[in-house]
């Protein structure tokens, strides 16, 4: 699918034509089954952009053929960008779950700098009641708490804050300071 890089009222329309039901959200005890993702796959095809994404993996998912499956920033991030990842295919994903990067299960949930924001354009963000996200990112966040500082900084995105402002919905939720794992609502 060629990647959209029109405003918010662009991917309205377009996932309205798309999508003209709501579907379903549920938290799946490591996992968010999102029931936009098998249908859109927007983030995981080839992006609009060269810039990469970056998905870190966790020392368990560490393997020596890990370029097989993903585009590698180095030994322990994996990344998209205009050619979208290695593991998507014309029917979804095609590692299992384990294999995944914890920020495809969350998404479009998005740990950044410690906290957990919303991606402004996805099509679930759009079409599910702000409430219903709010109580999958506490769900996601009780579940991310099980994560050493080290892991949670490893996965946790660094972006600056105009880059938040344009893209993403924060939810008050914080995970991680500098004095380590507690969970903050704002």
């Amino acid at each position: 699918m060629q990647k959209l890089q029109k405003g918010f009222w662009h991917y309205l329309e377009f996932w309205r034509a798309l999508f003209p039901r709501r579907r379903a959200l549920r938290w799946r005890e490591t996992w968010l089954q999102n029931g936009y993702c098998r249908d859109c796959r927007y983030c995981c095809g080839p992006q609009d952009s060269n810039e990469p994404f970056p998905m870190a993996l966790l020392p368990g998912q560490l393997h020596s053929h890990l370029s097989d499956d993903f585009y590698l920033l180095n030994a322990d991030t994996a990344y998209l960008d205009a050619r979208g990842c290695k593991a998507d295919t014309d029917h979804g994903c095609r590692l299992r779950l384990t294999q995944r990067p914890v920020a495809c299960g969350l998404f479009p949930l998005v740990l950044v700098n410690g906290g957990l924001y919303l991606y402004k354009t996805c099509p679930a963000v759009i079409f599910t009641p702000l409430d219903r996200l709010a109580d999958l990112g506490l769900e996601a966040a009780g579940w991310l708490t099980g994560f050493s500082l080290t892991d949670l900084r490893h996965i946790s995105l660094d972006i600056p804050a105009q880059t938040l402002a344009e893209r993403y919905i924060s939810l008050n939720i914080s995970l991680f300071d500098a004095n380590g794992v507690e969970l903050r609502l704002g």
